[in-house]
């Protein structure tokens, strides 16, 4: 067994960085940052993850790092609502810090000795760091309660609520406008900041999570169409577009015959 206490006093050693463009906002070119965990760390953060994380089942709205569920899935109960609202949280895994780590943990009813010690093992720096396999599930834990105080109010106002780590989404038949306040409150209450760039509502048709969601039907957003059809795209990545592409397709209906 690793000598945890070296493992987490030495936390840099078992991180390393590195970044992705996330796009251009106001002529600068932005980036998410990554520090997976490597060697022991890595490993007893796999032994958490399949032993312990994984057995804990997560509320139905969540669909970010969990397993049968994605992008699409968490598209799918938007389908048909007229009325959109979508935002996203700024710089989500820094304000997940390892306190909250911790007070989720001791809510999911380990002892203090043991939610100490996960936290040790699962923070970075004082917070939840991006690449470690344990983040994601600890991602969807910390917001919660946030989404406790969102999906009570969605339910008074025939509202459909998911969350996909650290994006938002709003649907409904009705008009809702006049909450988006409200929601935005909520989660600034709970500690969190919304990326007002991506903040919008609208009616009709909407890109969430990759997914441009129409009234009837799911389709990939043209960034991507024109991605798949450009020769200079490789290969491993064209073909991984046609999975996702053919996992937008509705599923065929059985006939009489079950067929």
């Amino acid at each position: 067994m690793p000598d945890l206490e070296r493992v987490t006093e030495d936390a840099d050693q078992f991180h390393y960085h590195f970044q992705r463009k996330k796009g251009v906002v106001k002529g600068q070119k932005k980036y998410r940052h990554f520090h997976p965990s490597r060697q022991e760390l890595r490993h007893i953060q796999d032994l958490i993850q399949s032993r312990i994380f994984s057995k804990i089942q997560l509320p139905a709205h969540l669909h970010g790092g969990i397993r049968g569920r994605g992008n699409v899935t968490n598209t799918r109960p938007h389908q048909g609502k007229l009325y959109k609202f979508h935002t996203d949280l700024r710089a989500y895994f820094d304000f997940v810090t390892n306190k909250r780590v911790n007070e989720c943990l001791l809510a999911c009813g380990f002892s203090p000795k043991v939610s100490h010690w996960l936290t040790k093992l699962t923070t970075y720096r004082g917070h939840l760091a991006q690449g470690p396999p344990t983040s994601p599930f600890l991602a969807n834990l910390a917001g919660l309660k946030m989404d406790e105080q969102i999906l009570a109010l969605c339910a008074e106002h025939e509202i459909t609520y998911t969350r996909f780590v650290d994006d938002l989404g709003f649907s409904s038949h009705k008009d809702f406008e006049e909450l988006v306040p409200t929601f935005i409150d909520i989660i600034n209450k709970a500690g969190f900041y919304i990326g007002y760039n991506k903040t919008y509502y609208k009616m009709g048709r909407i890109i969430l999570t990759g997914v441009d969601i129409g009234q009837n039907v799911l389709r990939p957003p043209q960034i991507l169409k024109d991605k798949y059809a450009d020769p200079s795209t490789p290969e491993p990545t064209r073909r991984g577009l046609g999975y996702y592409f053919a996992g937008l397709k509705p599923k065929n209906k059985p006939n009489k015959n079950g067929k």
